[in-house]
Order: C-alpha cells, then structure tokens, then sequence
C-alpha cells in the first residue's frame, strides 16, 4: 500500500537525520572541547599561574575527550536502534498497521469529512476460533494464522484502503471516500476468504475452521472520535 511505503520512508529518513546530527555533535563537542583548553591556556599565562594551569589541563582534556566519546556512543548507539527496529506503525506479528497509527488515521479522516463532506467507512473483523488453533497446535501457529489472516484481509480489500491489527485476533479496515454500501461486498469477501483458508498441520490436524465476523459503520456520522466509531462498527459485528 501507498500510505505504508510513505511510512516506512519516511521512518528510514528520521534515522538518517539521527545519525548526521549524532556526527555534527561528536565533531561539535571536539571543537569545543579545544576552544576550553584554548580558553584555560590564555587565562592561565594572563594571570601568571602556567605551572599550576598546565597541571590542570591534561586532567581537563581527558574529561573533555572521555565525555565526547561517551555522547558519540549513546547517540550511535541511539541511530542504530531506530534504523534497525521495526517501525511502531506496524504490528510485529501480522505486519498490518497498529491500534496508534488507526486512531491517527481516523482522525485525519475526520478533520478531511469536515472539510469536504465525504465520509469514510471503518470495518471492524473479529476472527473466530482462534483460540482452538492455539489451544490445538500452540500460539506459535496461532500467529502464522493471524499473519495470513492479515495478508488475506490487505489482499480483498482496495488498494487505497487502511489495515490494521487492533488487538488479539481483531482487526479493522478503514475505507476512505465510501459508503457502506460499497464496503458490503469488500466485507464479505474478506469474510469469504477467511472462511476459505486452510493450514495443514500434518497429525496436528487441519486448520480449516476459521470464520471472521464484520462490523460496518460511517464516519464521522456514526461517530466522532476514533473510539467512537471503532465502538459502534464492534457492536455490529455478525
């Protein structure tokens, strides 16, 4: 999707800005740590006491170095975790984007429906029977399933549209510029597919149980703030 490869490189250029301004301070602190010594050596010879100021500066240099080294390892330290983690906009386990970056998005289109007119449909999945399959074959199977079941929901719905995990086995879809007739069809294709999916476990057995209830509500009209309307499309689900 669109809006996830903006995300993603958008998250690669804040870390590349942390690691040049970690370069600017470690070259920074070094010139100003020359500019003390500097400063050290002028007042000394100016007041008369060089013997007892040259005893000092090598205790002050060292000072000077060991806490620029110590401010370029952090902030390294800092730039390598943010260009290596995962991204906090997407979900770990299913790769669909989290409950924060929805809310965000609601609210965006909140303030566009205010501007314009248009609404937006949200589409609360709730996926059924999960819990034999973590009960059955372990939650480290359970999670292959909630990625498929991710990859299922991204691959029906439109190009344009937004998903994401809201917690557990529940997710939601938000359909920009629609109504909720048109998100009907979009809903029970999911649902389709989803009922469709199957795992084999070898002697574990075959998952081929799942079932994916589905919410539907507009916003802002049936709600006004991003709790609000994912509330109202939850108490639909059928």
């Amino acid at each position: 999707m669109a809006e996830r490869t903006e995300a993603k490189t958008e998250e690669a250029r804040r870390a590349k800005e942390a690691e040049h301004r970690t370069r600017h301070i470690f070259w920074g602190s070094l010139v100003l740590s020359a500019l003390i010594v500097v400063q050290i050596a002028y007042v000394a010879q100016k007041a008369g006491v060089i013997g007892t100021m040259q005893s000092l500066l090598p205790p002050v240099l060292l000072w000077s170095l060991v806490m620029t080294g110590y401010a370029f390892y952090t902030l390294s330290r800092i730039a390598e975790r943010r260009a290596t983690d995962p991204p906090t906009f997407t979900d770990v386990n299913t790769g669909v984007f989290t409950l924060p970056y929805l809310s965000t998005w609601l609210e965006k289109e909140r303030r566009h429906a205010v501007s314009t007119g248009e609404s937006a449909i949200v589409v609360y999945l709730d996926l059924v029977n999960l819990e034999r399959v973590n009960s059955n074959a372990g939650h480290a199977v359970g999670d292959i399933v909630l990625k498929a079941v991710a990859q299922l929901v991204t691959s029906n719905v439109r190009s344009g549209d937004i998903v994401g995990r809201v917690g557990g086995d529940e997710f939601l879809v938000i359909m920009p510029g629609t109504t909720i007739p048109q998100a009907q069809p979009v809903a029970a294709a999911v649902q389709e597919a989803v009922a469709n999916y199957r795992l084999d476990l070898g002697k574990k057995g075959i998952v081929d149980f799942l079932r994916c209830k589905a919410g539907i509500a507009a916003f802002p009209a049936e709600g006004e703030t991003p709790e609000d309307i994912m509330a109202t499309a939850r108490e639909r689900l059928r």
